[in-house]
């Protein structure tokens, strides 16, 4: 069975905290009273690692009792998958993974160039988003992934998930489902920005070119700082777990941040694109 990405994530961590506190697989080995092999296994998610020596690894680190905690919750966790597993059957691997990632975040901040994010669609617009971005396939599947994307979004509508989103000016401007669905989805947009957990940032085309052209992604945040990153692609989505990697798509995000409008502006330019596209949508029919 594959490796799930809490069982990644705890690898990495295991092996960044030894590094940061200077010590060796050797004495990591010593520590536990086993022979440094195992070590290296645990290390690159070749083995497994019980809750009680990942406490006595955090020890020997010098790991806050913050991180010491979160890190032993985890090897608790390690093993299991959560609700999303439920929809293993409808749902691409890549999609699976996505929502685990998702749901083991305190935050997520995302950049998407022609689409408003997964977490912040309706139900009609996602509709239009997966049946146009699939071949052909049957109703009752598309049904099954819509309600994945929506279930992802309940964390969100509770305050659990902070999502900061910036979308291009063509996200908005493109009627995916026709005038009512795209009228809707704005309405949305307008809806969840007011939540406090919340944030959503365009940025306008008179802004010209920016760091991420052409790279949609997100960036998830864990409750310990450590985060990943998931950047799409037309056939599936990379995942980055490593560190440099994430960092360098959170700057990114932030300079893509301050080449979009403020969420203020952000806010009065979709009033001012669902006042006029009742107008326009009115004018064609």
């Amino acid at each position: 069975m594959a490796s799930t990405a809490k069982q990644r994530r705890l690898a990495r961590r295991l092996r960044h905290l030894r590094t940061q506190a200077g010590k060796t697989i050797e004495d990591a080995a010593v520590e536990l009273g086993c022979k440094h092999p195992k070590i290296s296994k645990i290390e690159n998610n070749q083995a497994g690692i019980k809750p009680e020596e990942v406490r006595a690894l955090c020890r020997l680190y010098g790991a806050s009792d913050h991180t010491t905690e979160s890190m032993v919750t985890l090897a608790r966790n390690a093993k299991a998958r959560g609700w999303y597993l439920s929809y293993h059957g409808v749902a691409n691997p890549e999609n699976i993974d996505f929502a685990e990632l998702e749901t083991d975040s305190v935050s997520v901040s995302n950049f998407q160039i022609d689409l408003v994010p997964g977490l912040l669609q309706t139900p009609d617009y996602a509709r239009a988003v997966i049946r146009t971005g699939l071949p052909p396939i049957a109703e009752d599947l598309i049904e099954h992934r819509v309600e994945l994307r929506i279930a992802r979004q309940q964390r969100v509508l509770t305050g659990d998930l902070s999502v900061w989103a910036v979308i291009t000016e063509a996200a908005i401007l493109r009627a995916m489902g026709g005038r009512d669905v795209h009228v809707a989805q704005l309405s949305r947009l307008l809806e969840l920005a007011a939540l406090p957990n919340v944030q959503l940032q365009i940025i306008p085309t008179r802004a010209g070119e920016h760091v991420s052209m052409g790279v949609p992604f997100s960036c998830f945040t864990f409750d310990d700082g450590f985060g990943a990153v998931a950047v799409d692609h037309l056939t599936g989505t990379l995942f980055l777990e490593e560190e440099p990697d994430v960092e360098r798509y959170r700057l990114a995000f932030l300079h893509l941040c301050s080449a979009a409008l403020s969420p203020q502006d952000t806010l009065a330019l979709l009033r001012k694109y669902i006042k006029e596209e009742h107008s326009e949508w009115e004018r064609r029919t």
